[in-house]
């Protein structure tokens, strides 16, 4: 399964056919489907539960491509909808998307204009590391949009760089949002091979005692 990418504010998606075992609102799959011959206008929202800096207690922020502020129902992860409050204004894209059926890690990137005050309170006043998104997508149609934002992706953050421009200058801010699941995968555990962390588990346990001395040698198990 894949997503076509396009550019700035508006990409463009593949048919709906082409989104396998994938079952949308049957007003958005009719705008994707007709999108080769019509054209297609994408909205997106973006949507974190981050830390407050100060507080450390688990904030919610909503972001997307319009140019208001809304509240709008969108398709809830577990099943249904949730209502939702989101603000306009940011410049928000997203690019990225790739659907796929093997463990490939394909990260999404998530852009904002820089000088937003939405963009700067959700890169400094909470603490993004590793906070949940969800991003969701409809298109608009006459001004009017064509469905309730239907669910496009579940990640966590994982980088956030601002670009900070030269003098006439453009910035940005651009977020890097990955899979739980691929970040887990290739997770590293340095104490792994640790004597005394193998001992937290069994005081008695001695299979790592020696690992500090012999981290060099590569042990063939099967050559006795």
């Amino acid at each position: 399964m894949k997503h076509l990418r396009g550019e700035g504010l508006a990409p463009a998606f593949l048919p709906i056919e082409s989104y396998v075992m994938r079952i949308y609102d049957p007003a958005f799959a009719a705008s994707l489907t007709a999108a080769r011959s019509s054209g297609i206008a994408p909205v997106w929202f973006a949507h974190f539960v981050a830390k407050d800096r100060e507080t450390g207690e688990l904030v919610a922020a909503g972001l997307w491509s319009g140019a208001e502020d809304i509240t709008i129902d969108v398709e809830d992860p577990t099943g249904g909808t949730i209502s939702r409050g989101y603000i306009g204004g940011c410049g928000l894209s997203v690019s990225g998307l790739q659907y796929v059926a093997d463990l490939t890690d394909n990260p999404v990137t998530i852009s904002m204009s820089q000088i937003a005050p939405a963009a700067q309170h959700l890169m400094r006043g909470v603490d993004l590391r590793l906070a949940n998104c969800e991003i969701h997508a409809t298109t608009r149609n006459g001004g009017a949009l064509t469905s309730v934002p239907q669910l496009q992706w579940v990640g966590l953050v994982d980088a956030g760089p601002v670009q900070t421009p030269a003098a006439g200058g453009e910035g940005a801010i651009s977020l890097t949002i990955r899979s739980e699941i691929m970040m887990q995968l290739q997770a590293s555990n340095p104490a792994k091979s640790s004597d005394q962390h193998q001992r937290r588990r069994l005081s008695t346990d001695e299979f790592c005692k020696y690992a500090a001395t012999i981290g060099s040698r590569a042990v063939q198990w099967y050559q006795g």
